[in-house]
């Protein structure tokens, strides 16, 4: 599953530094996929498709003007990305 969001992670940058030289369909369909045995995660995973989505709505914008709302969309997937996969990482947080 992390490996998922990471894949999708790299799309997005790839697609905020050159918009219109990738479409995150594919990330969007892999998060799909995704979401069906996410679990208890499953909210958060509809979280992420959300904000990539918006994301993948705003590439025209941002290709065209690098508006700011465009680049919020961005930022936003970018987060949730991040908190998605920090959620996947092994973190032992219990006391030794």
């Amino acid at each position: 599953m992390k490996e998922v969001l990471q894949r999708v992670k790299e799309q997005l940058e790839q697609s905020f530094h050159d918009p219109l030289s990738t479409n995150l369909d594919e990330g969007i369909r892999e998060l799909e996929q995704l979401k069906a045995s996410a679990g208890e995660k499953q909210p958060m995973i509809e979280d992420v498709i959300r904000a990539v989505t918006h994301a993948h709505n705003a590439r025209v914008e941002l290709a065209a003007a690098g508006d700011e709302s465009a680049t919020n969309a961005f930022a936003e997937a970018y987060r949730a990305l991040d908190q998605a996969i920090e959620s996947y990482s092994d973190v032992d947080n219990d006391p030794v």
